[in-house]
């Protein structure tokens, strides 16, 4: 199968984590197919041989210079490559039919369920380029059910088209340093649905009792504004607010938690759920769809979002028995990279088979 990938997009958080890991799993799971990625001219993403790397230039605004360079080139190199299919590693892609299927990648519908945790600017860029790409695509492959299901339900149409649920892998961090464990907890605060006042309510609660709580993701103007609240919450001697991590920073912190925390209120999979139970960590999430599909039971689960629940929760998951975490590994052990890419092509090679002849009028 000769497969053009569209990745002009994957440049930073969880999609970036998608392509890096998606591709060299790629060539292992089907060496036999040519696959073409298309990627900023500029981007650090490493294509790995035999697979060919497509440089695109993308100047000025990347809300305006973007849309246009996927469209023009990715139709320019369906002409010149002639792929048998396209994928979309977000639905922000081409906004011109192709000549050949396209599938469509889909993470989740935040932007739509949670409206009030976007800018407006950016709610509504989302809301057009999204659309666009779902109205585009002749199938889709989703990350979890969940976000199937929200797909399905806020844009009708689509549940006429292929899908398929591909999670994410969680064996990248098998390679991961492991310094052993500390007593801190690792949580996440770079998106307002990671719940941070939820988890300094939480830690108020704790009182005495609570452990050491290192924040990733706070830069900016908001550092200043978090740095107040915590000093008026009395826990200034507890709670460490850290900036985005280089790679090999993050991966040794989130090996060696004590705990990771990730009460997020809206999630389209919720990967360190994953990479903390695999790592042999215990995880803390709440009662949400997404991670709770990921978890399959093996985390410990907020039943409310209540701060006393959030506190209840950190005490069982730093209690957790070895025989706990074993489990735990075990369940995250199915979530594979190249489950992942089996997955996809399965809807891929959906896409490739002729449409059942029309039944005759009743």
């Amino acid at each position: 199968m000769r497969i053009l990938v569209e990745a002009l997009c994957a440049e930073y958080g969880g999609i970036r984590t998608y392509v890096d890991n998606l591709l060299p799993a790629w060539m292992a799971v089907a060496p036999d197919d040519e696959v073409h990625v298309m990627v900023q001219s500029d981007s650090t993403i490493v294509v790995p041989a035999p697979l060919v790397r497509h440089d695109i230039a993308v100047r000025g605004p990347q809300s305006v210079a973007r849309p246009l360079a996927q469209t023009r080139h990715t139709s320019r190199l369906v002409r010149e490559l002639r792929p048998d299919v396209v994928l979309a590693t977000l639905p922000s892609t081409t906004v011109r039919r192709l000549d050949v299927p396209l599938g469509v990648v889909v993470y989740d519908l935040r932007h739509e369920l949670r409206p009030e945790q976007f800018e407006r600017s950016r709610r509504l860029l989302r809301w057009a380029s999204y659309g666009r790409g779902y109205a585009t695509a002749d199938g889709f492959v989703s990350i979890s059910h969940r976000t199937l299901s929200d797909l399905h339900a806020l844009h009708p149409a689509t549940a006429d088209k292929p899908a398929v649920v591909a999670h994410l892998g969680g064996d990248h961090v098998d390679h991961w340093p492991h310094t052993g464990p500390s007593d801190r907890v690792v949580t996440f605060a770079h998106h307002t649905n990671k719940n941070l006042d939820l988890v300094l309510d939480g830690w108020q609660h704790l009182g005495p009792t609570a452990p050491e709580l290192l924040v990733l993701g706070v830069s900016g103007d908001r550092r200043t504004t978090l740095d107040e609240e915590v000093a008026r919450r009395g826990l200034a001697g507890v709670v460490t607010l850290a900036p985005f991590l280089d790679e090999g920073d993050f991966r040794r912190t989130l090996a060696g938690a004590a705990l990771v925390l990730f009460p997020s209120d809206f999630e389209g999979f919720g990967l360190p759920v994953v990479e903390g139970m695999r790592l042999g960590v215990p995880v803390v999430i709440g009662p949400e769809p997404a991670t709770r599909e990921v978890a399959g039971g093996h985390a410990f689960e907020m039943s409310t979002w209540q701060p006393d629940e959030l506190a209840r929760a950190v005490r069982a998951g730093l209690a957790a028995t070895p025989a706990q975490l074993a489990s735990a590994r075990e369940h995250a052990a199915g979530f594979t990279w190249a489950n992942t890419v089996t997955q996809t092509r399965a809807l891929l090679t959906t896409l490739l088979e002729p449409a059942p002849p029309a039944g005759r009028p009743g």
